[in-house]
Formats: structure tokens, C-alpha cells, sequence
């Protein structure tokens, strides 16, 4: 969000567990027995505590509980993660309180900040990704479908979206580009594979 936390957050936890587990299995993959033991025991403690701190606040954005919910919950789930248990409702309980009259989600529900009615492109397509790589594959079109009518007179995502439904601001935006192109590859069943959990 650009804006600081005193304590973790979920947009950063659950992509250190991916990179953990990813790490992990590399290391298996080629032999080096020592790192992969070490790698897959940090993620067995930071999905612990991701599963102690997080999950009993649906993912929100920090351990403490004070600053809403956060569109990251949705690194929670495939490709990035393989998905809690608990991870579909939370990712629909922060959906349904993310999004604004224009169709788009804000990028959380931090008490203290304000985004008004301008929604960003990548914080709604985490959950088009999310959604289709897990197997919900309607939710994840409906998502996709929102954010390919956003884009400008060129077929360019922007940044984010106004409270008409038109585009605004940074064009083309490469983090949302690259979003959609892993759900159109998820949508052909080409997506990327998510890093398994620990072998070790």
C-alpha cells in the first residue's frame, strides 16, 4: 500500500512462505539436502505462525488485528501458497468488504486510510489469479472480465480505476499485466505450479 506497518503483514508473510517453500524444493531438486532442511523448517514456522497470527483475523492485513482487511490474502492461495482450509471464505469475506461501486477492490480496509471510490487493477486481479488457480473459475472470469474492460483506448491496463469505471492514472501497469497473463495461462491450464510444502 506504500504505507508503513509497525507490525507484520500478511503481503509480506505469505509471499516469504511461497519463497520458503519454492526455496526449499530447489534445494531438494539439486542435492543440497542441508539448505532444503533449513528452508522447509522457517516455512513450517511461518505457516505456523501465519496460521496462529492470521488466519483467526481471515487474513487480514496485520498479526495485531487493527488494520482491516487486505487484497494480499489472496498471496494465501495457488499459485503462491497451497490454500488454507480456511482461505475461500476469508478471500470472499475480504472481497465482498473491498469492493466499491465501480465493480474494482481497494487494496484494504485499514480504518485510518481512505481510498474513496478509485479501485486498483492489481489488488482486484490478485483475486481473478487466485480464484481461477484454485479452481473457481467463475469467480476468477468474472474478475478477469472486470479488469479487461478497464482497459484504455490502446487495450493498456492502468493503475487504477475511477469511480465511473474509467481508467486512471499509470498506463500500462506491469504488475496488473503480468497478473492477468498468469490467469489467462491459469484459465488454459498452463499456470505456473505452486511451490509444494516441505518435503523435509
Amino acid at each position: 500500500w506504500e504505507l508503513p506497518t509497525a507490525t507484520a503483514n500478511i503481503g509480506t508473510a505469505a509471499p516469504l512462505l511461497a519463497g520458503l517453500n519454492a526455496a526449499a524444493d530447489l534445494a531438494s531438486e539439486l542435492g543440497r539436502d542441508t539448505d532444503a532442511g533449513r528452508w522447509a523448517q522457517a516455512a513450517r514456522r511461518l505457516e505456523a505462525g501465519i496460521a496462529k497470527r492470521f488466519a483467526p483475523l481471515g487474513y487480514g492485513r496485520t498479526a495485531d488485528g487493527l488494520h482491516g482487511r487486505d487484497s494480499a490474502a489472496a498471496f494465501m492461495a495457488p499459485p503462491f501458497n497451497t490454500a488454507p482450509a480456511d482461505l475461500p471464505r476469508a478471500l470472499d469475506d475480504t472481497y465482498r468488504e473491498l469492493r466499491r461501486p465501480n465493480g474494482g477492490l481497494v487494496p484494504g480496509s485499514d480504518p485510518d486510510t481512505r481510498w474513496g471510490n478509485i479501485t486498483w487493477t492489481a489488488s482486484t486481479s490478485f483475486f481473478a489469479l487466485a480464484w481461477t488457480a484454485s479452481g473457481e473459475r467463475a469467480k476468477g472470469d468474472a474478475v478477469l472480465d472486470w479488469v479487461l474492460d478497464r482497459r484504455n483506448l490502446l487495450g493498456e491496463l492502468p493503475e487504477t480505476v475511477d469511480a465511473q469505471g474509467l481508467p486512471k492514472a499509470v498506463v500500462p501497469l506491469g504488475w496488473t499485466d503480468a497478473l492477468v497473463l498468469l490467469t489467462l495461462t491459469g484459465q488454459e491450464g498452463r499456470g505456473p505450479e505452486t511451490p509444494p510444502g516441505p518435503r523435509t
